[in-house]
């Protein structure tokens, strides 16, 4: 994304709680997702310890 895309985004997600509460739902969704569908895999645990 252009950069002046970013400086018009950014202040708007900040002052917005909607978009920031949208946001943080996402992150710990998406993140959830990786900790219990691949850190938690065996194949990369091995990997990981090996």
């Amino acid at each position: 994304m252009p950069t002046a895309v970013w400086a018009t985004l950014l202040p708007m997600f900040l002052t917005s709680p909607e978009l920031h509460a949208q946001f943080e739902f996402w992150f710990y969704r998406v993140g959830t997702y990786l900790l219990t569908n691949v850190l938690d895999d065996p194949a990369w645990l091995a990997l990981m310890f090996c």
